[in-house]
């Protein structure tokens, strides 16, 4: 009887224990802010340009017109892209905008620099008016002759003819 009974609290301590620790393992995690899926599945953009202009474009060996052009709604990965006779492959990264041109029979991927926010037609710039002295101000003689006189101070105590700075 006696093993019996230790036998029980042995497995009801061993099974609170593995309950408890479940529990608590399970409150410390911490649900995802965004989902995977969402970003995954947005598609792409893709730019096309070409030297010279008016070349046909194909995007996994369907035409889908002639350079320059945007082509919306690409969906991200690998993708087979021809300009004219030269092909190369792309790899398209969900919800970005992927640009290509074609020059001299080569392909060349560029990044579009972002443009600042334009000012309102009514707002007026101010601008500080430069203006420049032939001669140097008496204020700007003084420093320099300051500056001058506290790096002889400096190089006299660096050498040890003087005591203090």
């Amino acid at each position: 009887m006696k093993k019996y009974f230790k036998l029980i609290v042995f497995l009801t301590g061993f099974f609170s224990i593995f309950i408890f620790n479940s529990a608590a393992l399970q409150a410390e995690l911490i649900e995802p802010s965004r989902s995977l899926k969402t970003t995954a599945e947005s598609p792409g953009r893709l730019t096309v340009f070409s030297e010279p202009p008016g070349l046909t474009v194909k995007l996994d060996g369907t035409t889908v017109g002639q350079a320059p052009m945007l082509i919306k709604d690409v969906e991200p990965g690998i993708h087979q892209l021809q300009v004219s006779e030269s092909a190369t492959e792309i790899y398209m990264e969900p919800g970005k905008t992927f640009h290509i041109s074609l020059f001299r029979n080569r392909f060349i991927q560029f990044e579009v620099a972002k443009k600042e926010p334009a000012e309102p037609s009514g707002a007026k710039k101010l601008t500080t008016p430069q203006t420049s002295s032939p001669e140097p101000s008496s204020l700007r003689l003084r420093t320099e002759k300051e500056n001058r006189k506290a790096w002889e101070r400096w190089m006299k105590f660096i050498n040890g003819s003087a005591k203090y700075f």
